[in-house]
């Protein structure tokens, strides 16, 4: 015995592969949400924890070494969701915000008669440009 692990088999090897290129996936769906929630686009995030959770129970059934291999990339992935996340709350706050001067506004115009606010078009309606 020399102490080294034995090496994945061919078939191990290819699954860390198809492992690795859903994990590059996920990692470019998460930016190119990023990108386009700062760009004040609407994203839409179904299916990626299932995509995460599949990840994850392959993961298992690999070799501890062979999983552990792909540790920097998740965590990785974990740092980006969390950004993710942060901006999406942000959005949220700032659309309240947004919300209540238009409610603000509308209020003050019905009680001076005026023809109240209309909302802002959602991120990303055409008519919007």
């Amino acid at each position: 015995m020399t102490g080294q692990p034995p090496a994945p088999s061919q078939q191990d090897a290819a699954d860390i592969q198809a492992i690795e290129l859903e994990l590059e996936a996920i990692v470019l769906a998460v930016a190119d949400a990023q990108v386009a929630l700062s760009g004040g686009g609407v994203i839409d995030l179904a299916g990626l924890d299932d995509r995460i959770a599949a990840i994850c129970a392959a993961l298992e059934t690999r070799s501890p070494e062979a999983a552990r291999a792909l540790l920097p990339r998740l965590l990785t992935l974990v740092e980006d969701l969390n950004m993710l996340s942060a901006a999406c709350d942000k959005v949220q706050a700032d659309t309240s915000i947004e919300l209540e001067r238009v409610a603000t506004r509308n209020r003050a115009s019905l009680a001076y008669g005026r023809q109240p606010v209309p909302l802002p078009p959602p991120p990303g309606d055409p008519t919007r440009e």
